[in-house]
């Protein structure tokens, strides 16, 4: 398997900046490069992989900017840390962006012919390209990574290669990359409506029938048109929802953990630390430690 092309951080993120910190670690298919600099303004970036990259965003918030994605303009989003961007091979996403003076970021970069294998075909069909994706599978996925990076060991390759599967599987349930949708899934204009209900209301939630009934489906018809728009069942897309405001809040504020599970919609602590330890593979506290180093 050829080995990943070298990464230099001051091609593909170049700024002004006080201090650097690289670490990488080469699987062969798969590699992982961690970034943390310091002392940073405007930077500009220039990603166009020979293979697949995911990056996310771990530390620092971009504010303003601008993305071009294959030459073509795209709204800016401010990206908070959690942010993902996916990049396809021979794909290009350029840009600049400005915020916070201390930012950290992880990119993989994953060989074409492993992900083509793994799902069984010669090549895949065209990859879109994603700019923002917030997604809690897919974060726990890469912060699983990047542990991987600070304490390799000789199981490491297969632990990495078996989380970068899973983001992939993600994105294609998602229907963020460019395989063929199935029939009988919500309208776009349908599913906006619904996703907004379901995120407007994580502490609250809307019950199935009424859910239902906002879209004109009976509860059956809704649930499966639900699962074929976005790979999860109504009850998943909620709770991953709840997950991923409550990571942000534990990022982001010195708030307990009690008044951050009540505000994300858990029932109570208990059941909000067993829920974020089994999907993010820490507890709250310790994920909040983590975020913060």
């Amino acid at each position: 398997m050829p080995e990943t092309r070298e990464f230099q951080p001051d091609e593909v993120r170049r700024a002004d900046r006080r201090t650097l910190i690289h670490k990488h670690m080469d699987w062969g298919s798969v590699r992982a490069d961690l970034v943390k600099r310091t002392g940073l303004s405007r930077q500009e970036t220039l990603l166009a992989p020979q293979h697949h990259a995911v990056m996310m965003n771990l530390k620092g918030e971009a504010t303003a900017g601008e993305d071009f994605v294959d030459g073509h303009r795209i709204t800016f989003t401010p990206r908070r840390p959690g942010s993902i961007i996916f990049v396809p091979a021979l794909s290009e996403w350029r840009g600049w962006d400005e915020g916070d003076r201390t930012g950290s970021y992880l990119l993989i970069s994953v060989h074409r012919a492993f992900i083509a294998k793994s799902f069984g075909v010669e090549e895949l069909p065209e990859l879109k390209p994603v700019i923002g994706l917030r997604d809690p599978v897919i974060e726990a996925s890469l912060k699983r990574v990047a542990a991987e990076l600070g304490n390799p060991d000789p199981i490491s390759t297969m632990m990495v290669e078996s989380q970068v599967m899973q983001i992939f599987i993600h994105l294609v349930r998602l229907q963020l990359i460019g395989f063929e949708t199935k029939k009988g899934g919500l309208s776009g204009f349908d599913l906006r409506r619904i996703v907004g209900i379901i995120e407007g209301r994580l502490a609250d939630p809307p019950s199935l029938d009424e859910l239902a009934g906002e879209v004109g489906l009976s509860r059956r018809q809704f649930f499966r048109a639900f699962k074929q728009s976005t790979g999860k069942t109504p009850h998943a897309y909620l709770l991953d929802h709840r997950l991923e405001r409550a990571a942000d809040f534990l990022r982001t504020t010195s708030r307990s953990a009690t008044d951050i599970a009540l505000d994300s919609g858990f029932a109570n602590s208990s059941h909000f630390t067993a829920t974020f330890k089994n999907a993010f593979g820490l507890s709250p506290l310790d994920f909040r430690r983590v975020w913060r180093r």
